[in-house]
């Protein structure tokens, strides 16, 4: 079984999402690949300890 996409996007950051997003209004069949548990990426799951 194959399956076909126009693009494929590593990551569900805010660019990520983003991405996904402007693909999809201009009809392009997209798809996220996120290591993490959900969206959010980098700055959501690792919270950077001590930088405020």
């Amino acid at each position: 079984m194959s399956i076909d996409f126009d693009a494929v996007i590593i990551g569900a950051g805010f660019g990520g999402m983003y991405m996904l997003h402007k693909l999809r209004q201009k009809g392009f069949t997209a798809r996220v690949f996120e290591a993490g548990k959900g969206v959010g990426g980098t700055w959501y799951w690792n919270r950077y300890p001590g930088a405020r």
